[in-house]
């Protein structure tokens, strides 16, 4: 942005060395005045060749200095939309009040193609969900609400650790707890419902396939789907045991034998049949329940924990927003890669 405002460079107040009587001395050059000024459209710049005051241990001389002022926010914003990126960004930022654009951490309104609701007739439902999108219960469900495309109105609210929840919230929501959905009745009463899952469980039934919204869960007749799911969400919870207990605790003794194969085996350099005593019970239980989740998705057709869809549905989730997790503190924290 500062190349196409015409700003080649800029530099701070200089400092230089001199060397007298066999010391080195600093010499600082205060910034010169302007002596010169253009006022292009797009932004000012300043040259000057006017002598600059320098102190030297208390002797006085001078020192021509150019100096350029760098364009304001205003007038860099200005240059910005005149890019490809910038304009679509403008676009973006227009359209976010009306619920149609494009996926962001803090939208306020997502209709989609609704024809039911609009921005003066908003949803009747209202999703409280953290402002950083770094709580992993709002993602998911921030998730499933994407892909379902469900209309929304979004509230945003800080997490703990990012400071104090208001009040108006609170009156709400005594717990705190995030996410939370408020559903406006038609008597005018709210109704307020908290737990990730319950709330993704809720959305998907009040928005079924018979109306056009994708399913998120096996249907209720459909014994060994549910079964499945069930077996998957009780790995889940295994997977993200064994995680806190490798990244948030000592690892504690290093055991032997168990074989090496699977990730266990690629990480050791062992192979199967190899032996991992150089590894800890809580990194041999994490590697080993990883294990167990890739052997479920290789078991399906495509990325999905499910074949009989073409996207995603509420198991993926509920994984997802653990693991992006476990990928970023497992590399950093052990070293897996």
């Amino acid at each position: 942005v500062l190349a196409a405002a015409g700003v080649r460079s800029f530099q701070f107040p200089p400092r230089t060395a001199e060397t007298a009587g066999g010391a080195s001395r600093l010499r600082f050059l205060s910034p010169p005045l302007p002596a010169t000024c253009t006022s292009p459209s797009t932004t000012s710049t300043c040259t000057s060749t006017t002598a600059s005051s320098a102190t030297v241990l208390g002797m006085s001389s001078t020192t021509a200095t150019p100096t350029t002022v760098l364009p304001s926010w205003s007038d860099l914003q200005s240059i910005s939309s005149t890019t490809s990126v910038g304009s679509a960004l403008d676009n973006e930022v227009a359209l976010r009040p009306t619920g149609h654009a494009a996926p962001f951490v803090q939208n306020k309104l997502r209709l989609y193609d609704s024809t039911e609701f609009t921005a003066d007739n908003p949803p009747k439902l209202t999703i409280y969900r953290d402002h950083a999108g770094w709580c992993p219960y709002c993602q998911k469900l921030s998730y499933l609400i994407e892909e379902k495309r469900v209309p929304v109105n979004i509230e945003l609210v800080p997490m703990r650790s990012y400071g104090d929840k208001p009040t108006s919230f609170t009156r709400m929501v005594p717990s705190g707890l995030l996410p939370a959905l408020i559903v406006e009745r038609d008597d005018g009463k709210k109704q307020v419902i908290t737990e990730s899952q319950v709330i993704m469980e809720l959305l998907d039934a009040w928005h079924p396939p018979s109306e056009g919204y994708k399913a998120m869960l096996p249907d209720s007749n459909d014994k060994a789907g549910n079964a499945r799911y069930d077996r998957l969400a009780r790995l889940e919870r295994d997977l993200f045991s064994w995680w806190c207990t490798l990244i948030f605790r000592p690892e504690g003794p290093r055991l032997g034998g168990g074989g090496g194969g699977g990730l266990m085996g690629m990480l050791s350099g062992k192979g199967s049949g190899g032996d991992d005593n150089e590894m800890s019970g809580s990194m041999k239980g994490f590697l080993e329940c990883l294990d167990q989740v890739d052997a479920e998705l290789t078991s399906t057709s495509g990325p999905w924990f499910f074949d009989n869809a073409d996207h995603p549905t509420m198991i993926d989730f509920v994984y997802v927003s653990h693991v992006e997790r476990m990928l970023a503190s497992a590399a950093f924290w052990k070293g897996l890669d």
